[in-house]
């Protein structure tokens, strides 16, 4: 049975798929969910790549999901790991090849425009207005957690890039679960890849993972890969 490798944002931690991958776990499915752990400072996007590989096992014909700009990391991970299948969760949308900044031009300026204290940005939940997770579904438990691995960037952080790896061996999906990815999702859509679309916010696979678990299992029926 494949394996699925479930790909967070650098912006968040780990926590934010860990109950996606458990769900896919309850399922019968051997999931993982890499992470650059704890270093010093704070992993640059070129060596994200680098440092997900390090972590996982060795395995055939993976899975890989990316969510929001894990999307990207995921996506190098299916060219390096030789993926089955690749899908987007609420994500960006990788390039085929070339040089891959962490966000686009438009989302850059943005963070450009954002506060900081120290030489370094707020923490990604404190990028919008009012309390993210204040009516978020989470247990106390997961949602200390999933504040406790926010990292504080530098804005240096984001004028990183890392080539693309030939991911073309992968067959593709895309599952929309915010309107912030709509356009994203349209994208996947033209280019003749299955998509699906669940409402819900872009914390998704943290609150609703059996949902969540279930879009991607049967998206993977849906490309024959399992």
């Amino acid at each position: 049975m494949p394996q699925f490798v479930l790909i967070h944002s650098p912006l968040v931690g780990p926590s934010s798929m860990i109950p996606t991958a458990d769900a896919l776990c309850a399922l019968g499915f051997v999931t993982h969910v890499p992470s650059p752990g704890a270093l010093s400072g704070y992993t640059t996007w070129r060596e994200w790549p680098l440092r997900l590989l390090e972590a996982l096992p060795e395995m055939e014909d993976p899975i890989l999901v990316g969510h929001s700009a894990g999307g990207l990391l995921a996506a190098y991970l299916a060219g390096a790991l030789h993926a089955k299948a690749f899908i987007c969760l609420d994500a960006m949308m990788p390039p085929e090849r070339g040089m891959t900044p962490p966000v686009e031009p438009d989302f850059l300026k943005f963070v450009r425009s954002l506060p900081t204290k120290d030489g370094l940005l707020p923490i990604w939940t404190d990028w919008w207005d009012g309390d993210l997770l204040a009516e978020a579904p989470m247990s106390p438990g997961l949602k200390a957690a999933f504040l406790a691995e926010l990292p504080r960037l530098p804005l240096t952080w984001f004028d990183d890039s890392f080539e693309m790896s030939n991911w073309s061996c992968a067959k593709r999906a895309f599952i929309q679960t915010s309107p912030v990815f709509r356009d994203e999702a349209r994208r996947a859509e033209d280019r003749g890849w299955p998509v699906t679309r669940l409402k819900g916010t872009h914390l998704h696979p943290a609150l609703a993972p059996k949902e969540t678990a279930t879009a991607l299992v049967d998206l993977c029926h849906c490309l024959s890969v399992i």
